[in-house]
């Protein structure tokens, strides 16, 4: 008879003298027993598995067998079907050569006249294109010539008008007049600087009562004549 975890538990020994320590031999008792049902529970749920491992062995055996009989079966279907479908295509494939075929030869017709249609249109648009571009190219170079002839004049002009600003009779001019008298006479340099500051008042004092008077604008064709207009255009502040 096998032994069972309540056997291993209600085991009792005797003692004598030198003999085992009673609470360390039951406490490892405790823990044996505890082991041993453990491993019976496992050989139980294995023993179970492994009762339904076989039963599902035995239902795929039999499964199998039903498949292999289904396959003869389809083999069998497939192969015929199989032969009336190449039947089939061999009259399907005949029938859509031949309606290719028309298609194709019509398709050809067409693109034919559409490509000469095509390669007239395009030849119009070329030509077209080809005239205008000729135009455009002539009133450019036009446009340019014009632009360099005036860019030409306006360049020469504005380069004499800057040396005549930057001559040394400009500077000559633009000279304070105290600068003609020399520091010895100290005399007249305070009386002119007495009469250029009453100058200065009476400038200023007829330039507040005095009502602006309006000069009409040179134009851009004037300026390229003449020089006047030019700086005078330079000149103008921008609105």
């Amino acid at each position: 008879m096998a032994l069972t975890p309540l056997d291993i538990q209600n085991k009792n020994f005797s003692t004598k003298m030198r003999g085992y320590n009673q609470d360390d031999v039951d406490d490892f008792l405790d823990q044996v027993t505890k082991d041993y049902e453990d491993s019976l529970q496992k050989t139980r749920e294995l023993e179970k598995s492994l009762k339904h491992a076989e039963e599902k062995l035995q239902y795929f055996n039999e499964l199998k067998d039903a498949l292999n009989q289904s396959i003869i079966v389809a083999q069998d279907t497939a192969d015929k079907v199989k032969t009336s479908a190449n039947k089939e295509s061999e009259v399907i494939v005949t029938s859509a050569e031949n309606t290719a075929n028309e298609m194709i030869s019509s398709a050809e017709k067409r693109s034919s006249n559409l490509i000469t249609s095509a390669e007239e249109k395009a030849k119009e648009i070329l030509t077209d294109a080809t005239d205008r571009a000729r135009q455009l190219a002539a009133e450019t170079d036009d446009l340019k010539k014009k632009t360099r002839v005036f860019h030409q004049r306006l360049s020469l002009m504005l380069e004499a008008q800057l040396e005549q600003v930057k001559s040394e009779e400009w500077n000559e001019l633009l000279k304070p007049f105290s600068s003609y008298v020399s520091d010895s006479h100290t005399v007249i340099k305070e009386v002119l600087a007495g009469e250029l500051d009453s100058s200065n008042d009476v400038v200023a004092e007829t330039t507040l009562t005095e009502e602006p008077t309006t000069v009409d604008e040179p134009t851009l064709e004037q300026a390229a004549m003449d020089p006047k207009a030019m700086l005078d255009l330079l000149n103008k502040d921008p609105k």
